[in-house]
């Protein structure tokens, strides 16, 4: 089987060479994906995107439209990114957000529109993050806050 059987790419889209996107996926137009990016089952990515180089994204992982994901940032399973605020009103506004280089991002997070997380963040499972992360934070809970630098686990770790 052809995977252009399960997956839906809208036209105009910019997929780097080895891409790779599991089945049952739809990426809409104005989409770019950079070189080495995986992307698992039943992603929804809704366009005017850019994702960068080496990303993971796991399955059932919700991209608004309008968002930047830097390089090697990988969210876990059931991500999602509201990106309107205010979804009844007449005058729609979409924000998209912005996830910046190194972030991990944990399983059933979710990410409230025109957020961004800062490089090395690290955003615990089920978080629900409501205002913008700063570089190196560890962050968990509903709403998020802030629990721990990422530089003291690395440190422990020798990746410093």
């Amino acid at each position: 089987m052809k995977i252009e059987e399960y997956v839906v790419i809208r036209r105009p889209v910019d997929i780097a060479e080895d891409v790779c996107i599991g089945p049952f996926s739809f990426i809409r137009e104005h989409t770019v994906i950079g070189r080495g990016t995986r992307i698992g089952d039943h992603a929804q990515l809704m366009g005017d995107l850019t994702i960068g180089r080496d990303c993971r994204f796991h399955s059932n992982v919700h991209i608004g439209k309008g968002s930047i994901i830097g390089d090697r940032v990988f969210i876990g399973p059931g991500f999602a990114h509201a990106n309107v605020r205010f979804p009844r009103s007449h005058s729609v506004v979409t924000e998209g957000i912005t996830i910046e280089d190194d972030t991990i991002i944990g399983s059933g997070v979710i990410l409230l529109p025109g957020v961004t997380i800062r490089r090395h963040a690290l955003v615990g499972a089920g978080a629900v993050v409501t205002k913008d992360v700063p570089p190196y934070a560890i962050v968990a809970g509903n709403p998020a806050r802030i629990i721990g630098d990422k530089r003291k686990v690395m440190e422990y770790e020798g990746l410093v």
